[in-house]
């Protein structure tokens, strides 16, 4: 049975969100989504299930709970599992529409607890293809900096949280630039190490920023980072 509008179904978003898995001789799987479509999502996990398998999945979209079985269409090992939704029902397509359109969700409120994120974009400006919508509950900084470095993208990182709020640019998946509040570089890059929770929204575009941080790697410039930040740490006591 085919959802929504055929364009609809046809395009996947970059959302990262909590999801529990059941079936397949499993109590419970917690781990997350990261691509989803009206028809279907990619799961993340080290267990994959053969293909024709029937999980049960619960997570949230927006402000809506969505539970429903879903089948094993493919498996990558080590790395998740592609699955199509099987009994979505109509208030769960909604939701899934309106995050695929960018619309805001239809209770001003976000639940409490649920790890989910906003998928809000701001006046409908960026495509759900530019846009990668989380939450720090659910993908930690340096898996989020990973995943922006192994895909080669280049965009700006809004950080919302109440340890730091900025941006950190990035030219080809490499950073290349950062600010928080009134610093800049790497000083303000060091602010965003201790960030553990709050929201993130990665916005891809084609325009190069300038660089002002100049590191051979991500991970090499995050680890000396702390190690400053430490010594700064120790040299205050």
């Amino acid at each position: 049975m085919r959802y929504g509008k055929d364009r609809r179904e046809a395009q996947r978003i970059s959302y990262v969100c909590e999801v529990e898995c059941e079936g397949a001789g499993l109590n419970r799987l917690a781990t997350r989504i990261n691509d989803l479509s009206v028809s279907g999502a990619f799961v993340d996990s080290l267990t994959c299930y053969a293909p024709g398998t029937i999980l049960r999945l619960r997570f949230y979209v927006l402000d809506t709970l969505i539970e429903t079985t879903a089948e094993v269409r493919y498996s990558m090992p080590q790395m998740g599992m592609g699955v199509r939704f099987l009994d979505l029902q109509r208030g769960h397509v909604a939701a899934l529409e309106r995050l695929i359109d960018g619309k805001p969700p239809l209770s001003a409120e976000t639940p409490s607890g649920t790890g989910e994120v906003s998928g809000r974009r701001p006046n409908g400006s960026n495509t759900p293809d530019d846009v990668l919508l989380g939450n720090f509950a659910v993908v930690s900084m340096f898996d989020l900096i990973q995943i922006i470095e192994n895909n080669r993208l280049g965009g700006a990182l809004a950080l919302m949280s109440t340890a730091a709020t900025g941006e950190i640019h990035f030219n080809d998946g490499q950073i290349v630039g950062a600010h928080s509040g009134l610093s800049s570089g790497t000083e303000a890059l060091k602010n965003f190490l201790d960030v553990s929770e709050g929201s993130f929204e990665f916005k891809r575009t084609s325009t190069r920023y300038p660089s002002t941080i100049h590191a051979p790697s991500n991970m090499s410039l995050m680890l000396d980072l702390l190690r400053v930040k430490d010594e700064e740490t120790a040299a205050q006591r």
